[in-house]
């Protein structure tokens, strides 16, 4: 046990020599040019953005004012993290590097601790850890860079931002818990934090916060320096590669001063830590000069950094825009083959002129020189109903061979979020269903790119499908509506631009119009009205409507002429596929009726409704004189009714109604007499009952451009529909 009278050395106050304060004032000095030397790094990638998260949860809990507008996701609770099996092994990978870096901060406290001191005189006695040498025998200022240059030889192969947030995590580890004791006043009355000060050899901290805040106060706010200039060098190094390796102004610059921001970063971990271990000691020995110069030093380095990050995101605009002009001029210009526009689209920011399909298989670019290409642009939220169709019209063309094009998938992703593991494994999930081509990397597309899809194709939140003839002419805006409605017919009709050629063969309203496509439900519905047979096609979400409307046209059947059959078929609602998944698991369970069970189905058949109004949209000059076009807006208006629809068929014949009104059509049959014409009888009773209705409306997913200046009325209503905005999070809600 050490002796109780002991006097205070130079090497507990931690006082930082003048040459560390010019060596950060100073790109140029020995110091700074030993710490650039120590960089090794040998090509290791480090996603350091976990490790953060959970540094700010520790910190969260310790001392909120310290994250307090520094991180995003402050909120995020431990279990949500390591729930991340990817997450949790990338932290397994670096827990042994962490110790390393934990063990010589550590020891460097020992060190400067060791020596003797005077203690207070209301404790009885000071412990000193079991072997502790108790003469100082080296100065603190050349201890404090000389650890450094320690930790920067042990992180020599990693790069500057993971050094940094490795040695924070150390320190963490190493003194969070302390500085909890210290700051938390949760803490400070808490059994368990007294009993783990008394193991820790912690002064009692109770009696410490009377005359310590106004050292935890400048650790505090040296902390929230060190993590904001953390999270500044993680950002700027994070910045795309090609950015990064430039040697023109500001990126050149940027990078020069990271090395400098690394150093005070990690001597600040290195005295904090030495004030934190210092808590413990029995008398306010230590000085808070040095503590405030490092934190007036961090915010001036913040100050450098943000500008840093500023003038970056100004040259990239810069470049952007004049790169964007290139890409307009591009497109708008004539050319012999469609080569010069597709590189100048798909061309990644590294140069790399390939693509890659489902089986990882990789083309170059050349390999869709003078052939019809579909590029497909959409986000990662793309539906997989949305690729099973489009990828049965593509495997119909490649195997009918009567049309012959390419399919290009072009990931939209704002570049203002990161792309991380997450991101990347949800983008090869997509890519494994699609039967085409796709951009590798979507974090290296270029800014200017994701830039024209938005401006100049109208792109939103929707998948649109742009086509590309041989000489890289762009054909019709979004040729996604015309192959939905007429399927790969509407081939040619997309390239020589005549949208009224689509409707050539089916000017009227009929079920071959409305159910005609690829989909083998719509066939099977065909076949049944070719061979005589009713059927009720019915939609809706309101589950009681459905079992009563099911149970009523079945007694109505009772009633219907001998000889013939009907069949009733449940079609879903627009914009809802998870709400349908659980009444087709209802009307299955209760067997009330036929249901399409394949939800590619039903999202085809509310999706080429919607194709269909938009294309009549661009064509029709009379929209009210327009037979399809009514029936059309008036089924999309009663699906948004609170109450289900029916339509009923019979040959060509077809008669449509709301819920209420075709439920009361099969109440009214069931008790007439035998062998009536059921469809006749329902079709009369709709005319009846329908010539006025009441008002409705439509709410059609996305903003579509073919609609600002037009007003929809559906059939019966004498009122025009106004155009509004509905914003939701989610479709299927």
């Amino acid at each position: 046990m050490a002796s109780n009278s002991m006097q205070i050395t130079p090497a507990m106050n931690q006082v930082i020599p003048n040459e560390l304060w010019v060596s950060l004032e100073s790109n140029g000095s020995t110091m700074m040019k030993a710490v650039r030397a120590s960089h090794a790094p040998d090509g290791r990638k480090v996603d350091v953005k976990p490790m953060l998260r959970i540094i700010d949860n520790i910190l969260l809990r310790a001392a909120p004012a310290i994250v307090e507008g520094t991180y995003e996701d402050k909120g995020l609770l431990e279990e949500e993290i390591f729930s991340r099996s990817d997450v949790d092994a990338k932290l397994k990978t670096l827990a042994s590097i962490i110790k390393k870096v934990s063990s010589e901060l550590f020891s460097h406290n020992n060190l400067i601790l060791s020596g003797t001191f005077k203690a207070n005189s209301n404790v009885n006695q000071t412990i000193i850890p079991y072997g502790m040498d108790c003469k100082c025998t080296c100065s603190g200022g050349r201890d404090v860079h000389a650890t450094i240059m320690m930790l920067l030889d042990t992180l020599s192969s990693y790069s500057w931002d993971a050094k940094v947030v490795l040695t924070v995590a150390a320190f963490i580890v190493n003194y969070g818990h302390e500085f909890l004791l210290f700051t938390s006043s949760e803490a400070k009355n808490s059994a368990l934090a007294q009993s783990l000060a008394f193991l820790k050899q912690l002064r009692d901290i109770t009696d410490h916060a009377k005359f310590s805040k106004a050292k935890i106060d400048a650790i505090t706010k040296l902390i929230k320096g060190i993590m904001a200039v953390t999270k500044y060098i993680v950002e700027l190094h994070n910045l795309p590669p090609e950015s990064i390796a430039t040697d023109e102004a500001p990126m050149s610059n940027a990078m020069a001063y990271i090395p400098k921001a690394a150093y005070w970063t990690m001597l600040s971990v290195v005295i904090c830590a030495s004030y934190i271990a210092s808590l413990s000691g029995s008398e306010e020995t230590t000085e808070l000069l040095d503590l405030s110069r490092l934190a007036s030093e961090g915010s001036k380095m913040l100050v450098i950094l943000k500008s840093y990050k500023t003038i970056y995101k100004e040259y990239e605009d810069e470049k952007c825009k004049t790169a964007y002009w290139d890409l307009v001029k591009t497109f708008s210009s004539t050319h012999s083959d469609n080569m010069t526009v597709l590189k100048t689209l798909l061309l990644a920011k590294d140069g790399k002129q390939h693509l890659v399909g489902h089986t990882s298989k990789r083309i170059h670019i050349e390999e869709l020189r003078e052939k019809h290409v579909f590029l497909l642009a959409s986000g990662l939220d793309i539906s997989k109903e949305e690729i099973d169709i489009l990828g049965k019209l593509y495997q119909e063309a490649k195997s009918k061979g009567e049309v012959q094009y390419e399919v290009v998938w072009i990931p939209v992703v704002e570049k203002t979020i990161s792309w991380d593991q997450e991101k990347q494994q949800k983008f090869e999930q997509i890519l494994a269903m699609m039967p085409w081509y796709a951009m590798p990397e979507p974090s290296k597309i270029k800014a200017e790119v994701i830039k024209y899809i938005k401006n100049e194709w109208r792109f939103e939140n929707k998948m649109i499908l742009m086509p590309l003839d041989r000489q890289g002419k762009v054909g019709s805006l979004n040729a996604l509506d015309m192959l939905l409605v007429r399927g790969n017919k509407a081939f040619s009709s997309i390239y020589n631009e005549k949208e009224e050629s689509i409707w050539e063969a089916q000017q009227t309203w009929t079920l071959e119009l409305l159910l005609g496509g690829i989909d083998n439900n719509f066939s099977l519905v065909l076949d049944w009205t070719k061979q005589g047979t009713i059927v009720c096609l019915y939609g809706g979400e309101d589950i009681e409507w459905i079992r009563e409307f099911t149970k009523a046209t079945k007694d109505a059947v009772k009633n219907i002429s001998s000889g013939t059959s009907f069949e009733l078929v449940y079609v879903g609602k627009n914009n809802a596929i998870k709400e349908v998944e659980n009444i087709i698991k209802t009307i299955d369970d209760e067997n009330l009726s036929r249901y399409w069970n394949d939800l590619s189905s039903i999202w085809f058949f509310w999706t080429r409704l919607e194709s269909m109004l938009y294309l009549k949209m661009q064509q029709c000059k009379n929209l009210k004189n327009d037979r399809i076009m009514q029936e059309v807006t008036t089924l999309l208006s009663y699906d948004d009714s609170d109450r289900g629809w029916a339509l009923f068929c019979k040959g060509s014949e077809m008669a449509l109604a709301q819920g209420d009104v075709a439920l009361k059509s099969m109440k009214e049959f069931s008790t007439e007499r035998k062998d009536a014409d059921l469809f006749q009888a329902v079709s009369n009773y709709i005319k009846k009952s329908q010539k006025i209705q009441r008002c409705s409306r439509i709410i059609l997913s996305g903003d579509r451009q073919e609609i600002p200046s037009k007003k929809l009325s559906s059939d019966g209503c004498e009122c025009s529909m106004e155009k509004c905005f509905v914003y939701r999070c989610c479709a299927d809600k």
